[in-house]
């Protein structure tokens, strides 16, 4: 009987996660996608998973028809169940293919050829049917307003499309992580009901009502993927690979949460609130929200439980991006802010990991072919595990592109060597911690301030006078770590001033 391979994946989609601010709808929108991917076998038994993402998929199965025949029907199935599991909320493109025997990437190619040609055919958003209504929706802004929303004294409405998100984010407030840990989760989790909640703690001091935003991504996997993925067992065994690391680190964040009393909020039910939003999961990247002071923590948490991840040989690394606001900055706009500073990570992990080809003797003794393929899919543990910061005290901080706000707010072309590197992240930490205990803040954003003017003499002689506020028994162990930070340039000065607030509650 001849076999099929079937490609199913939802498009556009920031209209349906990344279009409100309102956490729960958000939340909602990226797992009506996981969901409707991840369980497409369960509903419909012919499908075999071989792969399925965050919002897509790759099945096979078998049938006695033609192609054609699969492209009318089996397609239509597809299209339909989706469709009704995401409450035609969700924009799906379907591909089906025949079998190649001994050429399972020539039909991978075909299969992602035909979502991408049907992509060019269809709409940005699903358009809702037209409903007699006095106002739009209250959180996305366009669509009808239908659904009167809670406390019914405010008049508000939301449309259709947000009230089937936000009412399945809601739910999943309880049961997040008994979804995706299956039956090991005997019971429910409870996650602070909005980011307010998350992130306040009078105790905090001046991190009281601020949030760490965290976007992570993986370097190349596609590419990685294309090429290594050779048959269907290596392509599951691909997909197997991600969702069980991404897993392992949410069951430690998990637990970690647990067992950390500044991780959690006391509620009334007698059961702690983690301090913990998941927002986007399930493909190569993620979105979480963390309270401030967890930050840096919980980024060097993830790199420590990826470090040494490989697939046929090949190092997997993950670039992030982390932004510290107040908890009210308009999420749309720090996400967005987040997806650019991701890009600019990759391209300052790209351009330090060139340099290093004349310095490090580990890359530059390797064969041209090895070195060109390193770079082009970053799969070097030690370059390509690495992270972008930005402290954002307000959002009117920002003018212009964030390219030029940071060459404003730093006088520096750019930003690479401010990269903080996974397998560095524990030894910044303890650099941080020395620095920050034994030397007052002031100075340190005096010679930052001095630096990023270019008034390199005023910073020499501001190093001097840090140096000898510094406690005479601590002044070894500062200079050793604040050599170690700077390491021959000046952008250490301006992590070390960025960072040194967050550095307290920064945790091994």
């Amino acid at each position: 009987m001849p076999k099929y391979y079937i490609h199913a994946e939802a498009f556009n989609l920031n209209h349906v996660v990344y279009d409100t601010h309102d956490i729960s709808t958000i939340r909602g929108g990226s797992f009506i996608l996981l969901d409707a991917i991840k369980y497409l076998p369960k509903r419909l038994e012919r499908l075999e998973s071989i792969a399925t993402a965050a919002s897509k998929g790759v099945f096979s199965y078998e049938d006695p028809g033609d192609l054609a025949a699969q492209r009318t029907g089996m397609v239509q199935q597809v299209l339909r169940n989706l469709h009704d599991t995401t409450g035609g909320h969700a924009f799906f493109l379907v591909a089906v293919e025949e079998d190649i025997p001994d050429d399972f990437t020539m039909v991978l190619d075909r299969l992602e050829a035909e979502v991408r040609r049907q992509q060019w055919r269809m709409p940005t958003v699903v358009v809702p049917s037209f409903i007699a209504t006095d106002q739009e929706c209250y959180f996305d802004g366009w669509r009808p307003g239908v659904y009167t929303i809670e406390p019914r004294a405010t008049g508000n409405k939301i449309s259709e499309a947000t009230y089937y998100r936000r009412r399945r984010g809601r739910e999943l407030k309880r049961a997040l992580f008994r979804e995706l840990f299956g039956g090991e989760r005997s019971e429910d989790d409870l996650c602070a009901k909005d980011l307010g909640r998350l992130a306040a703690h009078p105790a905090k001091g001046i991190l009281d009502g601020k949030i760490a935003f965290i976007h992570v991504d993986g370097n190349s996997f596609g590419r990685i993927r294309m090429a290594k993925c050779i048959n269907q067992p290596t392509r599951k065994a691909f997909d197997e690979l991600i969702q069980g690391c991404r897993l392992h680190f949410l069951a430690n964040l998990r637990e970690a949460a647990y067992a950390e009393p500044d991780f959690c909020v006391p509620s009334s039910t007698g059961k702690d609130e983690m301090r913990l939003e998941v927002l986007l999961w399930g493909g190569d990247e993620f979105d979480l929200v963390v309270p401030a002071w967890k930050g840096l923590e919980v980024l060097e948490r993830f790199y420590q439980i990826v470090d040494g991840l490989t697939f046929e040989g090949v190092p997997m690394t993950h670039r992030a991006a982390i932004i510290f606001c107040h908890h009210n900055a308009p999420i749309l706009q720090i996400r967005r802010l987040a997806d650019k500073l991701l890009g600019l990570t990759k391209k300052n992990i790209t351009k330090k990991f060139k340099s290093a080809l004349a310095t490090d003797p580990a890359i530059s003794s390797l064969a041209s072919e090895d070195r060109a393929q390193q770079i082009e899919w970053l799969s070097n543990s030690k370059y390509g595990n690495a992270a972008q910061y930005l402290v954002l005290e307000s959002f009117d901080m920002l003018r212009g592109s964030l390219e030029q706000f940071l060459k404003r707010y730093y006088n520096k072309a750019d930003t690479c060597d401010m990269l903080l590197y996974g397998h560095e992240m524990s030894e910044l930490r303890d650099n941080l911690h020395t620095i920050c205990a034994a030397a007052p803040k002031g100075r340190v954003v005096e010679v930052a301030q001095a630096m990023s003017k270019g008034d390199v003499a005023r910073a020499n002689e501001l190093r001097e006078r840090l140096t000898d506020s510094v406690a005479p028994d601590q002044r070894d162990a500062v200079l050793a770590a604040i050599n170690a930070l700077t390491k021959g340039n000046n952008a250490g000065w301006y992590l070390l001033a960025d960072l040194w607030d967050y550095v307290e509650e920064w945790k091994a």
